[in-house]
């Protein structure tokens, strides 16, 4: 019972990227860029999720793929933040800060097909930069002089709240993922359905995100 409902939850994860997507493509042309940046995200994300699905189905190896996600998704997220937090000087570094992080990721890729690990580096770098670019948003929202209406219909905070709660979450979890592997399987499988919970909360937060109109200053 406790692995069905836990291959369950990993099953579903899929759904709310799905949802994501359709609600992107569908408003479009109505995003403005930071949004059009994030709705390419889910589309990434997705078609990640039916590749190693489908290799999985197969017997297949799909771990290969994790750096490749990481490198894209991080990538867009950059570009979200650069546009949503500029004219801050961190928006001017991002295209440096994005080189970098792609150019070490193929140099340390290794896609190994006999294994059952992933490297946590490249993914723990990754959770730094986005939380780091997520505090910022919140700080830059915190110190603001401008008088807002309706902050919710911000749909930058809904995502930064999504990122800053799948992150800090996940941070533990990719850098013992490999160790907890070794010390068991049925504990590993209950770390990683944690991580489906926040990945299944994330993208929730990205379709609220795209579902709503931007706030306007007061």
């Amino acid at each position: 019972m406790e692995y069905s409902v836990q291959r369950l939850i990993l099953d579903f994860s899929v759904v709310p990227v799905v949802i994501a997507s359709i609600i992107g493509v569908v408003r479009f042309r109505r995003l403005d860029q930071a949004l059009r940046y994030l709705t390419v995200l889910t589309l990434c994300a997705l078609a990640v999720e039916i590749v190693a699905r489908t290799l999985l189905a197969h017997g297949k190896p799909n771990l290969f793929l994790a750096p490749i996600d990481t490198t894209i998704e991080f990538t867009l997220l950059a570009l979200v933040y650069r546009r949503t937090l500029r004219p801050a000087a961190l928006s001017r570094y991002m295209p440096a800060i994005v080189g970098a992080f792609v150019l070490g990721s193929l140099l340390t890729y290794s896609p190994r097909l006999d294994t059952a690990e992933f490297s946590p580096i490249q993914r723990f770098i990754e959770s730094l930069l986005v939380l780091t670019f997520v505090l910022l948003f919140f700080y830059r929202e915190i110190t603001r002089k401008v008088v807002l209406a309706r902050l919710e219909r911000e749909p930058l905070l809904w995502v930064s709240t999504g990122l800053l709660l799948y992150f800090s979450g996940n941070i533990l979890i990719f850098l013992s993922s490999n160790y907890v592997l070794h010390l068991s399987h049925t504990l590993s499988l209950n770390v990683w359905t944690i991580h489906a919970l926040l990945y299944i909360f994330l993208n929730i937060l990205y379709s609220v995100a795209l579902c709503i109109n931007p706030r306007r200053h007061v």
